[in-house]
């Protein structure tokens, strides 16, 4: 448990804006490269009444999917010398502070590497906020004092040096129709030495070719995933329906540009009884 946080941090981190508790942090992806080696975030206190503290560190990892098709963000207990790690060289100014009601805080980042191969180097800055009480000691000066729970934030760095490139195979792509949904799964490999970062579109049509149902998510592969996709779809009649998983790269992000790859395209026939 402690390799991973558990599918609602990895889907909630891939969000524009994630929320915990009263504290904000935005972007959610910062994108460095050696044209652009510094990047900032805000770390914004929406609470009109707690003052908040924020520490931030940087560790690495990336999503990682388990037997099941369910996602989480993977942080190795070990980091070696062939890990793209990017933990060593990039430094956040400042790292601990104090938010009061309604105050932000910009937050920058700084990258310093040394002696690089070319490819792409990775970290997750994990910013922890707890709310405090300012207590006045005798000599009338203020400390804090954490209360409650402590919540984290964990976020995107990508690193680039040189030449960089991505892309996507889906392989091992079947379905089933269960319980008023299409359950969905998909062996998504990544090419290049880059992240592929994009969406990830499905679409459902009924034997006439009449599109029926289309969601979109967001999708990070670093490495591989054995990726599960359920969309809702209720009240179906009984008959053969085409299945569609699309994964392209047009995408755009606040935290800086995105390496565009391929579009890659599987479809599938699944039966409704």
């Amino acid at each position: 448990m402690k390799n991973h946080f558990l599918l609602i941090i990895a889907l909630l981190f891939l969000s524009f804006r994630l929320t915990n508790s009263q504290v904000t942090v935005a972007p959610v992806t910062v994108h460095l490269d050696d044209h652009n080696k510094n990047g900032y975030i805000i770390v914004r206190n929406n609470s009109n009444s707690s003052p908040w503290e924020v520490n931030i560190e940087m560790k690495f990892g990336y999503p990682k999917s388990d037997s099941l098709g369910n996602t989480f963000i993977f942080f190795p207990e070990n980091v070696n010398d062939n890990d793209p790690s990017a933990v060593k060289w990039v430094n956040f100014y400042p790292r601990k502070f104090i938010l009061k009601p309604y105050e932000e805080q910009k937050v920058r980042i700084a990258a310093k590497p040394k002696n690089l191969k070319e490819g792409e180097y990775w970290g997750r800055p994990v910013v922890s906020t707890k709310a405090v009480n300012l207590e006045d000691t005798l000599n009338k000066e203020s400390i804090s004092v954490g209360i409650g729970l402590e919540f984290k934030t964990v976020i995107a760095l990508n690193y680039r040096r040189g030449k960089t490139s991505t892309g996507i195979k889906i392989e091992n792509f079947t379905g089933e129709y269960r319980n008023n949904k299409f359950i969905l799964f998909a062996k998504l490999n990544r090419t290049g030495n880059a992240a592929y970062i994009g969406n990830l579109i499905v679409r459902i049509s009924d034997s006439k070719g009449e599109k029926i149902r289309q969601s979109s998510q967001d999708i990070s592969v670093y490495y591989e995933l054995n990726k599960k996709i359920e969309v809702d779809c209720a009240n179906l009649k009984s008959g053969k329906y085409q299945v569609e998983i699309e994964l392209n790269t047009d995408r755009e992000e606040t935290g800086g540009k995105i390496i565009k790859g391929n579009t890659a395209t599987e479809k599938i026939t699944v039966i409704v009884n």
